[in-house]
């Protein structure tokens, strides 16, 4: 055996007699593998670990990335769910099912890393012969235990290698990796519980009046107040700690998370009281994976009426291209000058209109006028308004305006682009003398208007074209506002927040969340259609995975990009055949068909898991 500390010796001399007891064999291995489904269930279980760890986990692999050495990490029964390793190392470690889906528990294995880290619950390195099995001489490995926030041990991250590049340093890694993702988990939890305890807090605080009682997913008690414990007949510690279907028969349909956020139930405690409508409040976590349900008796406001959504139009800017443009906004907002916005369909000029007549000080209304959606013969009375019998068609008493209805206020005329030539002389007019002549009138009236126009033209350049009057352009033009389309924008995810949390409220749940493939799919994607394409394809996404798959975690196969359709599918034929290809040309060796394709194997599984016709080749390949 190679010199080792004294400590670690004894580690090896103690696990080697366990081998002998639990009756392995040093020269023939019964191997233990998982099925796929089993694999799914038990990888599962560690979401929360992967999501926190990933990037302390990949950093770690790329100190090691193209060496003889593979990260592993395994569960607490000693299966390996999941591996880090290149090509030729990983090729020989499978040849001892040193892979994912292998058992390496110490009954299995004999003295090993993984195995013995498990069961010492202690890091420990395993070098060349210190093994029991003999296939597994050529290996050194290096392990550390996981424990959860809890404390409860949740498996072991191992580092192994070729035992010819054996480096003490590489068991502190280890140990520094598997504290840093410790930490990280610890962090999430904490947060967690801190998310949980001010909802429940807010909670309360809003029922202090009200019998309340708090119960966590097991449905045991954990808060409760003074209304409550005289409802149930017992002093108030006396409550906290016991279970609910102590007092309530019906406590499994508190605790079930189907169904909306706010329950109405009828309860009726397991005493001489009446029956009496209480309210089940379910607060979930991100994943709706753990929750608390606060309970308390039925008011006489309704609680289950939901929030009245906020305007779809506020603004969330979170961006320093779009805070400048805010910054210029506040400043020119208080002046007279006629305002040109400039934006491409669904940036947000409508909101940034608003915000101009918000700070304006003006008293009258703001009213918005879409050029685009007028008829041609129509757009000079709806502008400026006619008088009765004025036209065949027209109303008896006649129609005022949108100038005169504006008065004191703004008019916005939106994609003011798409005027007619012969409207634009008329609209110029009334912008130089300030006056509005109603169709078949003879009186002119004077107005008091600000003019926010707004395009998603190049208006200079529809000048020099001749299309847009270069009279009128400079007019509308006294101070120009440019918005930045949503792809050259940082605030992406605060928006997507922002939206998902209207509908959230819309339907009356906490909130919705997005998986991290969603995320890296909308940040990828290119928005031609802006704010507007980006609300209404979270608001489908959302509804259909509440609704339909009955979760509040959406998918990036819930993301339907409507300009995108025809070239996705073009993207992901091509995907495939490359996919197919590599996998054929390596022969089934998924790393080296990863290299090929510049992906990690991990991506590659889910490739393959993505398309049908790629899985049989890999099928094929194997029977062969």
């Amino acid at each position: 055996m190679l010199h080792e500390s004294t400590e670690n010796n004894a580690i090896i001399h103690t696990s080697w007699e366990r081998s002998k007891t639990f009756g392995v064999d040093p020269d023939k291995i019964n191997n233990e593998l998982l099925t796929e489904g089993e694999l799914r269930d038990r990888t599962n279980q560690f979401h929360d670990f992967f999501r926190t760890s990933t990037k302390i986990l990949d950093r770690l692999y790329s100190q090691l990335k193209r060496t003889s050495f593979m990260i592993l990490i395994s569960d607490v029964d000693g299966y390996i769910i999941r591996s880090w390793g290149d090509f030729p190392f990983i090729e020989k470690a499978k040849k001892v099912w040193l892979d994912v889906g292998a058992n390496w528990h110490e009954r299995i294995k004999g003295t090993n890393a993984i195995g013995t880290a498990l069961v010492e619950k202690k890091p420990v390195s395993v070098i060349g012969k210190q093994h029991y099995c003999r296939e597994n001489h050529f290996l050194t490995c290096y392990a550390s235990p996981l424990y959860s926030p809890k404390g409860e041990l949740l498996g072991v991250l191992d580092i192994s290698g070729d035992a010819r590049n054996h480096q003490v340093h590489t068991l502190g890694m280890v140990i520094a990796a598997a504290q840093a993702c410790q930490a990280h988990l610890l962090l999430e939890s904490t947060q967690q519980e801190l998310t949980f305890a001010l909802q429940e807090t807010e909670t309360v605080f809003k029922g202090i009046n009200q019998p309340l009682i708090s119960v966590d997913e097991s449905g045991i008690i954990t808060r409760i107040n003074q209304a409550a414990a005289n409802l149930l007949e017992q002093p108030l510690e006396r409550c906290i700690g016991q279970p609910l279907d102590r007092w309530f028969k019906e406590s499994e349909e508190i605790l079930s998370t189907c169904g909306p956020a706010l329950k109405k139930i009828t309860l009726k405690p397991n005493l001489k009281g009446k029956k009496r409508t209480w309210v089940a409040q379910t607060i979930q976590d991100k994943r709706r994976k753990k929750f608390r349900v606060v309970i308390s008796t039925e008011r006489s406001r309704d609680p289950f009426k939901p929030k009245k959504a906020e305007n779809t139009d506020q603004l969330v800017y979170d961006c320093p291209k779009v805070k400048q443009v805010l910054e210029i906004v506040s400043a020119v907002a208080k002046t007279e000058a006629s305002i040109l916005i400039q934006g491409e369909t669904g940036s947000g000029k409508e909101g940034i209109a608003r915000r101009i007549h918000q700070e304006s000080g003006r008293e009258g209304p703001l009213i918005t006028v879409n050029c685009a959606a007028i008829p041609e013969q129509l757009i000079e009375s709806e502008l400026f308004g006619y008088e009765q019998g004025a036209f065949t068609g027209a109303r008896k008493d006649g129609q005022i305006g949108k100038f005169e209805a504006a008065h004191g206020g703004t008019l916005f005329l939106d994609e003011i682009g798409e005027l007619p030539l012969s409207s634009q002389a008329v609209l110029l007019r009334v912008l130089e003398e300030k006056v509005v002549t109603r169709i078949g009138s003879l009186e002119s009236k004077p107005v008091d208007v600000r003019i926010v126009a707004a395009t998603n033209r190049p208006l200079a350049q529809e000048v020099q074209k001749k299309r847009f009057r270069a009279d009128l352009y400079y007019r509308l033009c006294e101070f120009e506002i440019s918005l930045p389309p949503l792809r050259e924008r940082s605030d992406l995810l605060t928006l997507v927040d922002f939206f998902l949390k209207q509908v959230a409220q819309e339907i009356g749940i906490n909130q919705f969340t997005l998986d991290h493939l969603a995320k890296d799919k909308i940040q990828l994607y290119h928005w031609p259609g802006n704010i507007r394409e980006l609300r209404q394809v979270l608001r489908q996404a959302a509804y259909k995975t509440y609704f339909v798959h009955r979760s509040t975690v959406i998918s990036a196969e819930e993301l339907i990009f409507p300009q995108d359709r025809s070239t996705n599918l073009l993207l992901q034929s091509k995907e495939e055949e490359a996919v197919k290809q590599a996998i054929q040309s390596a022969k089934g060796n998924l790393s080296k068909a990863a290299r090929m394709l510049g992906i990690s194997r991990t991506t590659l599984y889910k490739k393959i898991a993505q398309y049908p016709q790629v899985k049989e080749v890999l099928e094929k390949i194997k029977n062969m």
